[in-house]
């Protein structure tokens, strides 16, 4: 997504109207993500305000784009059909069908049926970024509030002039933000990593041979250099276990393997219902594909496979580079994070996955750049 930048966008009646919904409505999932003055306990569920940001998105999308099938779109949406087709099978099989959940999976195939307008993107976007400070609110730091800034900041680069100094600016006040709301070494991993790929892109975008030979090699030096010399306390900070105690897979990822590897050997079929695993003292899977392999089955989580990849496949062939970015940012979170990654509980960043999943599917709408 190019020609969006900050400079360019210009108030209008749409625009304004929009922008406020889409920002109220995150900044209120915002607040009950951080169970802002005991929130969770007044509303039961995110699913009914998932449901009223689909609805006005849908609204949008009837006044000003039409349902469109070419081709990359019908292959998605076959794949995406028999994904959600076994959901429903699963929930009923295991007798935890939700009837929000349902609607939900509906109104997100029919945004994956329309054209996407670029300025569309850009509304739930600024949206997102002004949500964000509604996460200051929270007493004590939270991984969600860290990995819901990381793929608004990721979303937000698409708007942004692609110039170092806009770059640095940005980056440096997204990363202030996240050292004060969290410290989920997840989300520190993917920022830094965003920050990295982000300034490589954009200064070896147009440059000469000589010059990308120059920087893989800076790179590569400065990487070796770091993992000789600093490797011991970036393994502490960022795994949580030192490492004089053994690299077990364990230890690797922070006692999560035990988790996995349980949910891993009672696999089925159609999965297990909402409640497959015991969560008395771990709340969440912090695996967005062993929780699908919980939930839903051994069938939901190879189509679940199938669906990020097939979003991935179709970013790199529509060459938006910014949006391949957000997808990746979004996979890595979800191997180590909130299990409900995907389902709903985080609010603007799954908003953000699909409206940017509908865009790359949207053929006609497509930059040549990132």
């Amino acid at each position: 997504m190019s020609g969006s930048h900050m400079k360019d966008i210009k108030p209008t009646y749409e625009r304004l109207m929009f922008t406020t919904i889409f920002a109220l409505l995150f900044t209120v999932m915002n607040l009950y993500m951080i169970d802002y003055r005991a929130m969770q306990s007044v509303i039961e569920s995110q699913d009914p305000f998932m449901i009223l940001i689909l609805f006005t998105i849908l609204v949008f999308l009837g006044k000003n784009s039409q349902i469109d099938f070419d081709k990359y779109r019908l292959y998605f949406l076959v794949l995406w059909g028999l994904y959600v087709t076994v959901i429903t099978a699963s929930m009923l099989m295991k007798d935890h069908f939700v009837w929000t959940e349902m609607i939900i999976w509906l109104m997100l195939t029919a945004v994956l049926s329309y054209r996407i307008p670029s300025r569309l993107v850009t509304y739930l976007i600024i949206a997102a970024l002004i949500s964000l400070p509604a996460l200051f609110m929270i007493d004590h730091t939270l991984n969600e509030s860290g990995a819901t800034l990381v793929f608004v900041f990721t979303a937000g680069l698409l708007l942004m002039p692609k110039k170092n100094s806009y770059m640095l600016f940005y980056m440096l006040s997204a990363f202030i933000m996240l050292n004060i709301i969290t410290t989920s070494r997840t989300a520190m991993a993917a920022f830094i990593a965003v920050a990295i790929i982000q300034l490589a892109w954009i200064n070896l975008s147009g440059a000469s041979r000589t010059q990308k030979k120059w920087f893989a090699g800076a790179a590569g030096g400065s990487i070796i250099i770091v993992i000789i010399f600093f490797f011991r306390p970036i393994f502490n900070f960022f795994i949580g276990r030192n490492i004089s105690n053994g690299l077990t897979l364990n230890n690797f990822t922070s006692g999560r393997y035990v988790l996995w590897e349980t949910i891993w050997a009672e696999k089925k079929w159609f999965g297990q219902g909402h409640d497959y695993f015991d969560f008395t003292e771990l709340l969440h899977a912090h695996n967005i594909l062993f929780d699908t392999l919980g939930r839903y089955g051994i069938l939901a989580a190879l189509l679940f496979v199938f669906v990020l990849g097939a979003a991935c496949a179709i970013a790199m062939m529509r060459r938006t580079f910014g949006i391949l970015l957000y997808f990746a940012v979004f996979i890595f979170t979800g191997m180590f994070e909130y299990s409900y990654l995907f389902m709903f509980v985080y609010f603007s960043p799954v908003v953000l996955f699909f409206i940017l999943l509908a865009y790359v599917l949207t053929s006609k709408e497509q930059p040549s750049g990132g």
